[in-house]
C-alpha cells in the first residue's frame, strides 16, 4: 500500500484532475484489489480518468507516490473491466 505524502503535489493538472488522482490514491488502499468497493467504483472511474488524464499518465502519478508494479497492473485490469466488461489478466 502506498499513500501520497502530505507535502507531495502533482504538477500541471486541473483541480478536478488533482481531486480524481487523490481519490484514486484513497481507494488504492488495498492496491485496487477486487472487492465490493472497487467493483462498484473502478470500472467507470478508470475509464473517466483515461479520458481526462490518460491511463499511462495516471499510472505514472501513482508510481511517483510509491505504488508498485502489481498495483499499477491492477489499474490496467480495471481499465479492461471498464472497457470490455471483463477483468483483464
Amino acid at each position: 500500500m502506498a499513500r501520497k505524502p502530505a507535502n507531495f503535489q502533482w504538477l500541471d493538472f486541473t483541480e478536478d484532475q488533482l481531486g480524481d488522482l487523490d481519490f484514486l490514491d484513497y481507494i488504492g488502499n488495498n492496491g485496487w484489489a477486487r472487492n465490493s468497493q472497487t467493483e462498484a467504483i473502478m470500472p467507470k472511474f478508470i475509464v473517466a480518468l483515461d479520458e481526462s488524464i490518460g491511463l499511462e499518465r495516471v499510472k505514472q502519478c501513482m508510481a511517483e507516490i510509491g505504488y508498485g508494479r502489481h498495483a499499477l497492473r491492477m489499474l490496467d485490469r480495471w481499465y479492461s473491466k471498464g472497457t470490455t466488461g471483463k477483468f483483464g489478466r
